[in-house]
């Protein structure tokens, strides 16, 4: 399996609540993608503020399974993925995407909430390992994919995805997180999600 994630950002002057209604709607083109064999939409409901400059804008993250990087190359010159392209204007003002080294699953996508601690370049990914917080999965970025007529793609390395918090407990490790990072600033953005799955 072959796993793709997308960083969205609202367009300007839309609110996040705006957004997020508009790419529930949306979720239908994608689940229509040939060849789709999961589909997680992440919904930012808590940005956690870091040490160092803000490294990445985010209301949404996105998650897609395919059976290998030709599949998901024929869905997205579908019919489907026209529709798809043609609805985006309607809520999406950036799209980042980012073919992953490995396909680590979908993890809990029922589970509700989770944070997604986005990595830049550097040992942040190694250092949040370390730490050993019970839940966690590891995308490591093999390729940024450019999406056409935008911006280039917010430059990622890795994206942690840590199951099983509530937002208490999302403070705590955002927290935890901040700590390790505090003698050597990282480029890292750490955000709680609320997961819904189509596919």
């Amino acid at each position: 399996m072959f796993k793709r994630m997308s960083v969205l950002v609202r367009r300007e002057g839309d609110t996040r609540e705006q957004f997020l209604q508009g790419w529930l709607r949306h979720g239908r083109f994608i689940a229509d993608l040939p060849g789709l064999r999961g589909y997680v939409q992440n919904h930012v409901v808590e940005e956690f503020a870091m040490p160092g400059a803000p490294f990445l804008r985010a209301d949404g993250f996105v998650e897609l399974q395919f059976d290998n990087p030709e599949a998901m190359a024929l869905a997205f010159t579908s019919p489907a993925a026209r529709a798809m392209a043609d609805d985006e204007p309607n809520f999406l003002g950036h799209g980042s995407g980012y073919a992953l080294r490995a396909d680590t699953g979908l993890g809990d996508a029922e589970a509700g909430d989770k944070l997604i601690v986005a990595l830049g370049e550097g040992d942040g990914a190694a250092r949040i390992d370390a730490l050993g917080l019970p839940g966690l999965i590891r995308d490591d970025v093999a390729e940024l994919i450019a999406k056409p007529g935008m911006a280039p793609p917010q430059p990622v390395s890795s994206f942690c995805h840590i199951f099983g918090v509530d937002p208490a407990g999302a403070r705590q490790t955002a927290d935890a997180i901040a700590r390790v990072v505090a003698d050597a600033p990282l480029p890292l953005a750490i955000f709680r999600v609320k997961t819904v799955r189509f596919a």
